[in-house]
């Protein structure tokens, strides 16, 4: 078997010194990075593409769960947290490794043994489960955006978002600020953005409503937006009905 690729978040350089530690007795674990927080964690996951992330769950800004939600690609993943609640015992139900903090070496190696056994079967039902207990355990509708902008991770606030444009197999997230691309179909978005602020008016287009200024009547009984940044975008008709639904 090939080496496992690991990288290790966590906001407290005690917590990953620890890691770093117990990983010695193992020769088949190889960390490709050490993370301090989401940010970092993000530039380091895109350029590594990890097997396996020791995450810590409570961070600054951008905490472990929401950072998962911003992967395109799961990787296998041991929580780490310092705190008992209902969230520890849930991972325990749904297959996933979790370290309560502080953990012993024998504690250690029984969560790493278990997700080298998922990685030797290529069993990918304990990533599944991640991804089902993330929807259940927090909001499931993004907050924020991870996009590449000018050489960097940048990470985009959905709020701030003012419409999105499907442009082949890419969309252009048009913000306030800045215009950015991501490699995403415009359905992903659609399926991962709150459906009471983002709706999909026309098979290219997603508006989110904050920033609608005005509505006009159009042609065959359709409407055409107005939007803050002053762009228009002309509604279909499935996507007129979900506004007169959302007006009425």
């Amino acid at each position: 078997m090939n080496k496992i690729k690991t990288i290790i978040i966590d906001d407290e350089p005690l917590g990953r010194e620890i890691i770093r530690e117990y990983l010695q007795d193992h020769n088949d674990v190889e960390i490709m990075a050490e993370c301090k927080d989401a940010h970092e964690a993000l530039e380091a996951i895109e350029s590594h593409n990890p097997d396996l992330i020791f995450l810590d769950i409570s961070m600054p800004e951008i905490d472990g769960f929401e950072l998962l939600r911003m992967l395109d690609k799961m990787p296998f993943v041991i929580f780490s947290t310092a705190y008992n609640q209902y969230a520890v015992n849930a991972f325990e139900v749904n297959a996933v490794d979790y370290l309560l903090k502080p953990y012993d070496h024998e504690r250690f190696d029984t969560a790493l043994n278990k997700v080298r056994q998922q990685i030797i079967h290529r069993d990918k039902t304990e990533k599944d489960n991640i991804e089902k207990l993330l929807m259940t355990i927090r909001n499931k509708y993004l907050k924020r955006i991870m996009v590449k902008y000018g050489g960097k991770i940048v990470i985009v606030n959905t709020t701030e978002i003012i419409r999105a444009e499907a442009v082949e197999d890419y969309v252009n997230l048009f913000t306030p600020e800045a215009r950015y691309l991501i490699s995403q179909p415009l359905l992903y978005l659609e399926n991962r953005l709150d459906p009471e602020y983002f709706v999909r008016v026309h098979r290219s287009h997603i508006i989110n409503l904050r920033f609608l200024k005005e509505l006009q009547p159009w042609s065959n009984g359709r409407f055409k937006c107005i939007m803050k940044d002053n762009s228009t975008i002309i509604v279909s008709r499935s996507g007129t009905k979900k506004l007169k639904m959302i007006m009425e």
